[in-house]
């Protein structure tokens, strides 16, 4: 975390050196202003500010590089923290997560509207109902989830480690909840190996969709490919898709993963010089992220496609839980609250799927 907190004029300096993606001049004029407070209510207060992927690029740039990244490796950062106070430019399920992993810090949202149609639309409920549906069958749950789902659930998984935590379960069958996209997805994955059962399979419990990776159609991809000229098979231009979008996207893609297997992957190809062009079937701010951090890579864009809960965190908002914590004034609409048996039992699955991952990881080491 950063000790010092830049003036205004180094402010314009850092951003303007950044060039970072879609920020003209007149915005670094006209935000700076807003930026150094936030950074100096951020170094006096000691709160660490932990960024997702999907903020715009001013939010973003609020949070010092390691604590930048998906909603786990957000809230596993926020755990080893020593500062008692989180603010996190995400929507609500991960400052969620964050708090279930850190019971005794406070964490902060600047807006508790900004939801996720994942979590939204599951809940404990509808695990339960599912539960017993098929009874005996262990059920994971994917980390994009409220923590009162979570509580009813075996193990949490990731889009990353979702293959490996399924294959790693007891028995020959997984309930898999929410998303009904990854789940089919997930079941391609593990055809032969192990049966996926999931909201809507044969049962008329309702799942849930990521409403910003359903809107990828394969047309979409395919029309990419001749706008931008990348060739299905090209060595060095790509396209990638989330884990979360459709299965014939997914088919259609170069690459498929999470966001952070996706941010790798370029990062790998990058520095293996072989990466030219790119096209990410994902969040819009994602790319423009990606954009400033690997500026030789030329990122086609589809910026018609963005989140709108991620979108309700700005500068002002984020400015204005900051100059609350700073004036000593009643934070609880900004505060996350859980209470302590949802913590507990929410917590458990988190800690199992860690467990998992480790030990998965140690037998190939």
């Amino acid at each position: 975390m950063a000790t010092a907190a830049p003036d205004v004029d180094e402010v314009k300096r850092r951003l303007r050196s950044r060039k970072l993606p879609f920020v003209l001049d007149v915005d670094i004029e006209a935000k700076a202003d807003l930026i150094a407070e936030v950074l100096r209510l951020k170094a006096k207060h000691n709160v660490v500010i932990l960024g997702h992927n999907y903020m715009e690029p001013l939010v973003f740039d609020l949070s010092d590089l390691e604590e930048r990244g998906d909603s786990l490796q957000l809230s596993m950062y926020a755990a080893r923290t020593s500062a008692s106070t989180i603010l996190f430019n995400g929507v609500v399920f991960m400052a969620e997560t964050a708090k279930v992993l850190n019971p005794d810090k406070r964490v902060l949202i600047a807006d508790m509207r900004a939801g996720c149609s994942l979590a939204d639309n599951f809940r404990g409920p509808d695990v339960r109902a599912l539960k017993e549906r098929y009874p005996g069958v262990p059920v994971m749950i994917y980390i994009n989830s409220y923590a009162d789902a979570k509580a009813e659930c075996d193990v949490c998984c990731t889009s990353a480690n979702a293959p490996a935590i399924a294959s790693a379960l007891p028995g020959d069958r997984v309930l898999f909840v929410p998303d009904i996209l990854f789940a089919q997805n997930l079941e391609t994955e593990l055809r032969g190996r192990k049966e996926v059962l999931f909201p809507g399979k044969g049962n008329d419990v309702r799942g849930a969709v990521c409403e910003v990776h359903e809107r990828f159609t394969l047309e979409d991809l395919r029309m990419i490919r001749g706008s931008f000229e990348i060739p299905k098979g090209h060595a060095s231009r790509i396209v990638y898709a989330h884990w979360e979008c459709r299965p014939d996207v997914l088919r259609e893609a170069d690459v498929y993963g999470s966001t952070s297997q996706i941010r790798s992957d370029i990062a790998r190809r990058v520095k293996e010089g072989r990466l030219e062009k790119a096209f990410v079937a994902s969040e819009c701010e994602l790319t423009t992220n990606l954009m400033a951090e690997f500026p030789g890579v030329e990122f086609a864009t589809a910026c018609f496609v963005r989140c709108q809960h991620m979108a309700r965190i700005t500068l002002d908002g984020v400015l204005t839980v900051l100059r609350a914590l700073d004036a000593g004034t009643d934070l609880k609409a900004w505060e996350v609250s859980l209470d302590r048996a949802t913590i507990d039992r929410a917590r458990r699955p988190i800690e199992r799927m860690l467990e998992m991952s480790t030990a998965a990881q140690n037998r190939v080491g």
